[in-house]
């Protein structure tokens, strides 16, 4: 509850108190504060009526600050550092924040993201705190209420209040365990691609039938996958394929943490799937993007964190041009 008596108190008299504590003494004082002499002294009386309290007694040697001044002395400084956070002039040190920031992600990204930003921030921020949760229908309302800081999906009617960054994804691999039929083959075939049951990742939130950019693409040649599962739960799926000999096509950014580099490797998608996605046109060709509210456009710690999302977001190695940035999930 604030009190009638902080309503009317000008905080500006805070500083020039703190000021003066600091300078003891008036012309250095009223040269900080860019004020007269005489201001000074008006302001210093407000201190005095406001305190009931002579704070200073003058002397030869400059002002002696009474014992109430001295106690006000002890806490002004933090006081008058808070609220220099709050009105944003506060410099953002990372090394030394404390807070913590909610993220929505699908499981995929989870693995290509996680390992490595935490890593970073162990070692350069320790005080922040990262949360995950899975997306949601209604996760432009919690940008909106703040409930959350940042969401990566497909940019699909977004509001005008929410911002969305594209995420430069590295291409799709078809994935398979270590010891498939098709590891160690030199050429790997469309035909080869078919022979196998495949597994389907697909994005909360959407259906299972508006996510498989592959599928549509190979559906436009008259040509099917036998699908074995379908689920959203990456981990999952790469526990089938190493017990099995399906296959995956998955975004190859979760690569870099090496997590499951010991039951599962990448290959590349056969040379003709890859031209029949060149050449045909696709309504699941989504990006993926990084959303957050432009409510937070001017903070310091959420541009900071937004940089460090999209650096470990994007994968190691050369960007995908343009043209051919893939759905992270397919």
């Amino acid at each position: 509850m604030i009190s009638r008596k902080l309503i009317r108190t000008d905080l500006n008299l805070l500083v020039a108190l703190q000021i003066l504590l600091e300078e003891r003494n008036v012309t250095r004082a009223a040269e900080r504060l860019s004020v007269s002499q005489p201001a000074l002294s008006k302001t210093l009386q407000k201190l005095r009526d406001a305190f009931e309290d002579e704070l200073f007694t003058r002397t030869a040697h400059g002002l002696v600050p009474t014992p109430r001044a001295e106690e006000l002395g002890q806490e002004l400084p933090n006081l008058l550092e808070s609220v220099e956070r709050v009105l944003g002039d506060a410099e953002f040190d990372p090394a030394t924040y404390c807070t913590s920031f909610k993220l929505l992600l699908p499981p995929i990204l989870c693995e290509a993201l996680l390992p490595g930003l935490i890593a970073e921030l162990h070692e350069t921020a320790p005080g922040v705190q990262v949360i995950t949760s899975e997306i949601t229908p209604d996760y432009q309302e919690q940008l909106k209420k703040g409930e959350v800081d940042f969401v990566a999906f497909l940019a699909l009617d977004t509001d005008r209040d929410i911002h969305a960054e594209p995420i430069t994804t590295l291409a799709p691999r078809c994935y398979m365990r270590r010891e498939h039929p098709l590891h160690d083959k030199a050429e790997f075939e469309l035909q080869d691609f078919l022979l196998y049951s495949h597994l389907r990742l697909y994005l909360p939130g959407l259906s299972r039938e508006n996510t498989s950019m592959v599928d549509d693409v190979l559906g436009q040649y008259g040509v099917h996958r036998n699908i074995s599962l379908e689920t959203t739960q990456f981990a999952s799926a790469v526990g089938v394929l190493a017990r099995t000999d399906c296959l995956l096509v998955a975004n190859a950014g979760f690569e870099a943490s090496g997590l499951y580099s010991n039951l599962i490797v990448g290959r590349e998608l056969p040379a003709e799937l890859q031209r029949m996605i060149r050449n045909t046109h696709s309504s699941n060709r989504g990006k993926m993007s990084l959303l957050r509210h432009t409510r937070t456009s001017r903070s310091a710690p959420h541009q900071w964190m937004r940089t460090l999302l999209m650096k470990h977001l994007s994968g190691p190695g050369e960007p995908v041009e343009q043209g051919q940035q893939l759905q992270a999930i397919k």
